[in-house]
């Protein structure tokens, strides 16, 4: 994205590591110093209430929850906007993108993230990327091999007795090495994740994707990184600015929740 980047402070990081991790010096009751926990980086912006953008850095935690904000689509992918198919990387906050249940809507945020081969010293390993070659979910779904990042839902159909129902249902969920396969690059792959005022089915190179809504995973936070992950989203005040999910979404391998459409 070609806009200026803010480095927000990360005072709330540093005090909440402080706390786990003690102030480097020996404690007098000589019980084990905790591990200080991972971090990486995160990139954002974000359409502000007055319509300015706002575009940041942040170091945050490497767990799960903050992760999956920000890793739904590969670099290159092709998402349906209103002047047509567009790189993900080059979409800006107040783009209008085409989605499959409320036309078209407009982009409010985009996080990035970058995801290295567990090769690399120094870096925090996370799955890998996600291939589905052409035609894989029938004709044109999608039109070309996609890669999607390994946090990406795909809206899939289910026969109930009450009808068919539609739930978001993880890509990991998906891989059987024939219409779905895991990736493992020799090289950092930067992942993308989109979010609109509402929650929606967005179009990416003719498969059918979530935008980002966390569900309730943000109530699995304690008080501090509930923080910390509510400030990467400076648009909304608190966690309903998300608004309610779209469809119900199937919980992410190793996540024990699931969260129901309103």
């Amino acid at each position: 994205m070609n806009n200026p980047r803010f480095v927000v402070p990360r005072r709330a990081l540093a005090s909440r590591l402080e706390r786990d991790t003690g102030s480097g010096t020996e404690r007098s009751d000589r019980r084990p110093l905790r591990a200080k926990p991972l971090t990486r980086r995160y990139e954002a912006a974000a359409l502000m209430r007055d319509g300015s953008l706002y575009s940041f850095s942040r170091i945050a935690p490497a767990i799960p929850v903050f992760e999956q904000a920000f890793s739904a689509f590969a670099r290159g992918t092709l998402i349906s906007t209103d002047h047509g198919a567009m790189a993900v990387e080059d979409l800006v906050p107040g783009d209008v993108l085409e989605t499959l249940d409320n036309g078209p809507q407009t982009l409010i945020w985009a996080g990035s993230m970058t995801l290295y081969p567990a090769s690399i010293p120094g870096q925090v390993p996370c799955p890998g990327p996600v291939r589905v070659p052409a035609d894989s979910f029938g004709p044109g779904r999608p039109a070309h091999d996609t890669v999607l990042g390994p946090h990406a839902r795909l809206l899939q159909h289910f026969n109930r007795s009450v009808g068919r129902e539609a739930v978001f249902v993880p890509v990991a969920d998906l891989i059987d090495e024939n219409s779905a396969i895991r990736l493992s690059p020799a090289t950092p792959v930067q992942v993308y994740h989109l979010g609109l005022r509402r929650h929606a089915t967005l179009r990416a190179g003719g498969l059918e994707v979530e935008s980002y809504h966390p569900g309730t995973s943000v109530d699995t936070l304690d008080v501090d990184m509930r923080g910390l992950f509510l400030a990467l989203f400076p648009h909304i005040r608190d966690g309903s600015g998300f608004g309610a999910p779209l469809h119900p979404q199937r919980p992410f391998p190793g996540m024990n929740f699931r969260v129901d459409a309103a």
